[in-house]
């Protein structure tokens, strides 16, 4: 493993990148795509299936539930759902917000002992990392 690849808030690094596919832009996500990569934070989960050529948008189901008196509103919407995922733009949050302001509602790391797997393997109703308060994963 390359030092970019210990390290968790390098968020894919072109290790990873190469593995997925790429974007199609036909994309639905599905029970039965292979997550290469998994994302998580105080916010919530992203599960990596594909990604763009030029590394900076991946495709892949997001759970981002911010609790309203976090103010995230500008950074990042509440989902539950399959999508385009802005890696540049979460790698420049922890890049600025997080390790520059210390602000740990920002705090995005990479599982560095991920496997590849398939969706309908993964338990989306438990919280890789909590945020102490009331985050609730009510997806109703």
């Amino acid at each position: 493993m390359t030092e970019k690849n210990k390290n968790p808030l390098i968020l894919v690094p072109e290790s990873t990148a190469s593995l997925m596919k790429s974007i199609s832009g036909k994309s639905k996500g599905s029970s039965d795509d292979l997550i290469y990569c998994h994302l998580y934070g105080v916010v919530g989960d992203w599960y990596l299936s594909e990604i763009s050529e030029d590394r900076e948008i991946a495709f892949g189901f997001q759970i981002i539930n911010s609790e309203p008196f976090w103010e995230m509103d500008n950074w990042l919407t509440n989902s539950c759902d399959w999508g385009e995922i802005p890696i540049k733009t979460l790698q420049k949050l922890v890049n600025d917000k997080f390790l520059k302001e210390k602000d740990i509602r920002f705090l995005i790391t990479r599982d560095l002992f991920w496997e590849p797997i398939k969706f309908a393997e993964i338990n989306i109703e438990q919280n890789t990392l909590f945020y102490p308060g009331t985050t609730d994963r009510n997806f109703s």
